[in-house]
């Protein structure tokens, strides 16, 4: 399972394989939805996290 998390335009976007699953507002509450994704995971299956921010000025 691959989840990756993206600061975009203010906000945080949460994709697994590549589809987004959820957007929000702080960085904290696009982790801890990541967190409980993984809670319920397969251990068997594995898991990864990336994390992209956006560029700054």
């Amino acid at each position: 399972m691959k989840f990756e998390v993206v600061e975009s335009a203010g906000e945080w976007i949460v994709r697994r394989e590549g589809e987004e699953i959820a957007r929000f507002a702080g960085q904290d509450e696009a982790l801890s939805h990541v967190a409980d994704r993984l809670r319920e995971a397969d251990p068997a299956e594995g898991a990864s996290l990336a994390m992209r921010y956006q560029r700054r000025a």
